[in-house]
């Protein structure tokens, strides 16, 4: 790889301005709430698999 090439993208993405959106804060009852979900999902698909 040509190292000016390499240089001037690492200076660019240095230098550029990112925009990042803030995490999401994810409080227990939302963990929670997806950890619910996801296994009754996987419940779901087990009792699918069994019955095929």
């Amino acid at each position: 790889m040509n190292s000016s090439v390499t240089k001037i993208s690492i200076e660019s993405a240095l230098t550029q301005p990112t925009l990042h959106e803030p995490l999401p804060v994810f409080g227990f009852e939302e963990i929670l709430t997806e950890l619910e979900a996801i296994v009754a999902e996987a419940e779901i698909r087990l009792a699918e698999e069994e019955a095929a």
